[in-house]
This record gives C-alpha cells, structure tokens and sequence, in this order.
C-alpha cells in the first residue's frame, strides 16, 4: 500500500468574502484533509499557510492548479511544496514561553532592533501582531525563550536597544501575562454570578 503524501500550502491574496471556502474546496477535492491551519489578514491582504495530507499520487502541481482555479487569474499568490518535517534546536524545544510588549510611537527600526536583540539570545518568535492608535502602536510577541538564557539580563539589554527609539517593552512569563491580562473578563463573570 502506498504512503499518503503531505504538502504545505501558502496562498496571499485581497481580502474579500469566500477565501477560505474557495482553499478549502479545492483541497476537499483533490481528496486532501487539513492537518495544521493559520490565517490572518494584513492591511487589507489574507495569507494563510497550512499543511494538508492526501492519498498517494497526488502532487503539488495538480494541487498548485486546483486551488488556481478557484481564484480569477493572477489574483492569488499560491506556494505549494512537500511537506518535510522540520528539525527544531533542542533550546527551542525545552524553552518557555514569554509573552513581550513592545509600546511607543511609531517609526522605522523598531522591528530591526528588537529582533536582532532577541535573536542574538537565540529566542524563537512563535507570533507576532501590532495595534496603532494614532500615532502610537504596540507589538505583542509569542516568544520561546531557551533555558539557559537569563531572561532578567535579556530584558534589560532589549530595554536598552529599545530606549534610543522612545519604545517601552516588558517581558513576562506566559501564565502571569494571562493571569493579569484576563483578570478583567473573569472578574467581570465573577460579578455578574453574583448579581443572580
């Protein structure tokens, strides 16, 4: 019996409405079923990558087409490859997770500054997403920290790069940041049990 075949999709294209159906429908066709998905939208653009695992014969050019199909040419940008999995550093894989804050007005070399701080500690960058008010914007950041780094020392250090730029950040352990972010909405719960 021949082996499944799995491949990584990464599509770019203008938001609009049926996106998603129109991926998914191509992939449901050729017989594949996703196995890993994440989607988000950029000033005005989706991208999306996701892995997707399909019975043996298929190929990434038949799947390149299929999906094509679906959108009006040239709107999408549509990457298709075989999946491989990826060898993670041993630091990364034993590392914690620390959330980062990165707040201030905004300006060029922000993001130049503060990941070459962070990669220079070999921290991995799990997510990444923004927020502007005006002229100010705020940088959150999933980070896995290895273990032998001094996270104290670190934070200092990024602080420093940071300070020249006006730009404020903060590092916190995953489960404190969640426990001072989301105090809120479960106090806000709490009350309203009691008004019952």
């Amino acid at each position: 019996m021949e082996k499944e075949v799995k491949f990584v999709l990464s599509i770019l294209v203008a938001d609009h409405p049926g996106i998603m159906c129109a991926i998914t429908s191509a992939i449901t066709d050729q017989g594949g079923n996703i196995n890993g998905i994440r989607q988000t939208v950029v000033e005005g653009y989706f991208s999306i990558i996701l892995t997707a695992t399909f019975a043996a014969g298929a190929s990434a050019a038949k799947l390149h087409a299929a999906v094509t199909a679906n959108f009006p040419p040239g709107e999408a940008s549509i990457v298709v490859r075989p999946y491989a999995p990826v060898a993670m550093d041993s630091a990364i894989i034993g590392g914690t997770t620390y959330i980062l804050v990165i707040a201030g007005p905004d300006r060029p070399g922000i993001l130049r500054a503060a990941t070459g701080c962070l990669a220079n500690h070999g921290v991995n960058i799990e997510d990444w997403s923004y927020h502007f008010d005006g002229p100010q914007v705020t940088y959150i950041g999933v980070l896995t920290v290895p273990r032998d780094v001094a996270v104290a020392a670190m934070q200092e250090v990024l602080r420093a790069t940071l300070a020249p730029l006006e730009i404020t950040c903060s590092l916190q352990h995953e489960n404190i940041f969640r426990a001072t972010s989301e105090i809120g909405p479960v106090k806000s719960i709490l009350e309203g049990r009691h008004a019952t």
